[in-house]
């Protein structure tokens, strides 16, 4: 998130929208786009980003904690 580069794609450009079929994109400034292209107006927005799911966190029980 706070590196200096960024992979290129349109799921966290500024300009980009990602369609249904998750391959194209609607760019507002080239249109209709192949989602993974090589785009020079690509500006990285990190609002877009969805973000990892939290680890889950094991299951413990009393017997876990009892000293023997």
């Amino acid at each position: 998130m706070f590196r200096k580069k960024h992979d290129v794609d349109c799921l966290y450009c500024k300009y980009g929208y990602v369609l249904y079929n998750e391959t194209d994109c609607l760019c507002d400034k080239y249109g209709f786009i192949q989602r993974k292209n090589k785009c020079s107006k690509f500006t990285y927005e990190p609002l877009k980003r969805i973000p990892s799911p939290p680890a889950s966190t094991p299951e413990f029980n009393e017997n876990d904690f009892k000293l023997e």
